[in-house]
């Protein structure tokens, strides 16, 4: 079953004053120049709109302007500790060592791990990878999706009030052996059941999984 992964999610033990400021918190590049950083390939296909600089779209990235340095901001990690997996940059993950390892062992050589130096307060406290998912493919199952999809491949909701009927379903021939994915005519940053799997038995703070529907 495919896995939506969000990351930088409070803990449910933290305190109200906590999770406040973790939703006030944000990370800012010391180097690096994101206007200027630009995909390998921006051909665009029959999918979702390929942006120039767009980390998101399933390709790889040049290494030219990428940052290496991020601050958190604005707290200190006495009032706000660090998750495993943060949410940088549009909902992006900078994530762990384990999770790295985890995919790199399942697909080598495939996707992106940016290493990022993060700083509080001006004090490096840890080391994280900026994740790109490098496979870009359409998996949506056209045979069990409802509304029907389009006839190039997107797939739009009922209206609101009549989406009782309303199956979002992804075809495991499609995903192959691939565990980790964009969807070019749905979403973004898939998993494969294997990985998730993995690593939720890790017990990374900062995650929240979301399964999907595979036929």
């Amino acid at each position: 079953m495919p896995y939506f992964i969000i990351g930088g999610v409070a803990p449910e033990e933290e305190s109200f004053a906590q999770k406040e400021r973790r939703g006030n918190s944000q990370f800012v590049n010391l180097d690096g120049d994101f206007d200027r950083i630009r995909l390998i390939d921006q051909t665009q296909d029959d999918g979702r709109r390929v942006r120039k600089g767009a980390p998101n779209v399933g390709r790889s990235l040049l290494p030219d302007h990428i940052p290496t340095k991020l601050e958190r901001e604005p707290w200190n990690l006495r009032l706000l500790p660090l998750l495993d997996v943060e949410r940088y940059w549009g909902g992006n993950l900078l994530v762990p060592q384990q999770f790295k390892d985890i995919l790199e062992e399942l697909e080598p050589d495939v996707h992106q791990f940016w290493p990022m130096e993060i700083y509080v307060k001006g004090e490096q406290v840890d080391l994280k990878y900026w994740f790109i998912a490098c496979n870009r493919i359409s998996a949506l199952s056209r045979e069990h999706c409802y509304p029907p999809l389009h006839e190039r491949g997107f797939w739009r909701p009922s209206p609101i009030g009549k989406r009782e009927n309303d199956r979002v379903a992804f075809s495991k021939a499609a995903i192959g052996d691939r565990h980790a994915w964009v969807d070019k005519h749905f979403s973004d940053r898939y998993f494969s059941n294997t990985f998730a799997e993995r690593l939720q038995k890790l017990d990374l703070t900062g995650l929240r999984f979301s399964k999907n529907e595979e036929v």
